[in-house]
């Protein structure tokens, strides 16, 4: 940002102070000659740092505007997606003429490079529940990138129903605040193990779509129910929607899990209902 005509000036006298050859520059009077000289300068380094400031705002306003082919852009300009509208090129730009944010479909999206590709994954979100697009919308979601990806670009979408989880824990319970079935004492139709289970999923769906699932992360967050006294995963296997494989998760290393769909949900086959056992 420009300094003020004053602040320059300012910093000139305090340069010159320093200057022992300067040391004879001692009038206090505003139209010394010095301070004239001082004075011009001043007013010329002012615009020259003003230009600067337009220059600075010029180049920021054109990188705004030109696309960066980086994974972020990938997943932010998948985020706009227009269902029904065609893109069009003007002013060396390919967007939409109109843009239309009630024709947004897509909620979550990340992108990742696997072997040179480009790994667009998206959903979107109904009620707070993550899902596929549809098979119209996956179809006008790939031609839009189709047409907008950086020429030469490999790209692959991905927009499918969640991997399904099977969370096996034994937990024991305040025999106080749950009931055997891990029910509340006060409030019977109320689950809070299952609830904390579903709420995770929900929130990490939300936060880190296709980030990586840690079981330490899906225990901590059943330690925190109430009523809980300590928690430990028997068995956390997961596999993608489509897949005959279950994955033991509890098997490697880090005990962790990338969801292919970018998202994960209980499997209804195997209910928490039945794979949590409740100890005293």
């Amino acid at each position: 940002m420009a300094r003020t005509i004053a602040e320059i000036q300012s910093d000139m006298i305090t340069a010159k102070e320093s200057e022992a050859g300067l040391s004879g520059l001692t009038s206090t009077s505003i139209v010394a000659i010095w301070r004239l000289i001082f004075y011009v300068c001043a007013v010329a380094i002012r615009v020259i740092e003003d230009l600067f400031d337009v220059l600075e705002d010029n180049v920021e306003a054109r990188r705004l505007e030109i696309p960066v082919g980086v994974k972020r852009w990938y997943a932010s300009e998948s985020l706009v997606y227009q269902f029904g509208d065609t893109l069009e090129f003007a002013d060396g730009r390919l967007d939409y003429a109109i843009i239309d944010d009630t024709k947004y479909v897509v909620d979550l999206s990340a992108v990742d490079i696997v072997n040179g590709v480009t790994v667009i994954k998206v959903a979107k979100v109904t009620a707070g529940v993550a899902g596929p697009l549809s098979a119209t919308e996956l179809a006008g979601f790939t031609q839009y990138w189709i047409e907008k990806r950086f020429a030469g670009t490999t790209i692959s979408i991905i927009s499918q129903d969640a991997d399904l989880l099977k969370a096996y824990y034994t937990v024991t319970r305040d025999s106080q605040v749950l009931a055997s079935d891990g029910s509340l004492l006060t409030d019977p139709a109320s689950f809070p193990v299952e609830d904390a289970i579903n709420s995770f999923l929900q929130t990490f769906q939300a936060e880190n779509f296709d980030g990586t699932l840690q079981v330490m992360s899906l225990t901590d967050a059943i330690q925190g129910a109430v009523g809980v006294t300590n928690v430990v995963a028997t068995a956390i296997e997961a596999k993608p929607y489509n897949s005959a494989t279950y994955q033991d998760v509890l098997s490697n290393s880090q005990q962790k899990y990338v969801a292919t769909a970018g998202y994960s949900k209980i499997d209804p086959l195997f209910p928490l209902s039945t794979t949590i056992n409740y100890v005293i």
